[in-house]
């Protein structure tokens, strides 16, 4: 026991604002059932915060965010799907990192090559966005900390737009974008044209062209071709 306290309080509690069960059972030696029940007193205590199942937080933490929760709930799938999801923070909720929108989602928006639910945590609200693994990419590691990663601002809005034109046309209605100076549209026509489907390629090309014309004119050129997939 008195082990198991020193250990987490040192190589856990001081330095980690997230972490998962398993990563407590290989620096202590305990067993997974142990350290769950000992962790889950900390979390009644309100020294720490269940997120989901194997995984934990300090919401108080200098280097907490959200956010920074993304990678080890993707990691989490492994357990129920013989291999972790891959994904990062975009849409809505990229949009507003990079500066492109000023709404702040009710929701943390993820990119993932699985089919995952909406995960609602004490932390934050998840919501998980299916796409074909060659669409999944365009990010990097983000912030001082750089615990999670983010899609570029051209990503970003290229997977709002890819979305908003699939069954169910989610993010239909975008909100005012202001596109900062360094935005490369032809980032944005570039992942257009890896699109499979022509008839989905072209319908993105249409939604990008048109809304093109609500961009800063500084930011962007005036024509937005249709672009063609590489062959």
């Amino acid at each position: 026991m008195t082990r198991f306290n020193d250990v987490v309080l040192t190589k856990v509690l001081l330095i980690r604002p997230v972490f998962t069960s398993r990563e407590v059972v290989e620096l202590t030696g305990s067993r997974l059932a142990v350290v769950s029940r000992h962790l889950g007193s900390l979390a009644r205590r309100g020294v720490i915060t269940r997120v989901t199942r194997g995984v934990w937080a300090q919401p108080r933490h200098p280097d907490f965010s959200p956010y920074a929760v993304v990678p080890y709930i993707l990691r989490a799938t492994r357990r129920r799907q013989s291999r972790d999801a891959r994904g990062y923070i975009s849409l809505l909720s990229g949009l507003n990192l990079r500066g492109v929108i000023d709404q702040i989602p009710r929701a943390i928006s993820v990119v993932t090559t699985k089919r995952l639910p909406t995960l609602r945590s004490p932390v934050g609200t998840y919501e998980f966005h299916q796409l074909e693994p060659t669409l999944v990419g365009g990010f990097e590691p983000y912030g001082q900390a750089r615990n999670f990663d983010l899609a570029t601002a051209e990503k970003a809005l290229f997977d709002t737009l890819y979305l908003s034109v699939r069954k169910g046309r989610r993010f239909a209605h975008l909100p005012e974008l202001d596109m900062p100076r360094t935005f490369r549209p032809r980032d944005v026509a570039m992942w257009i044209a890896r699109i499979n489907d022509a008839r989905l390629r072209n319908a993105v090309a249409r939604r990008w062209g048109a809304l093109r014309g609500r961009l800063l004119p500084q930011a962007l050129p005036k024509r937005a071709p249709v672009p063609s997939r590489p062959p």
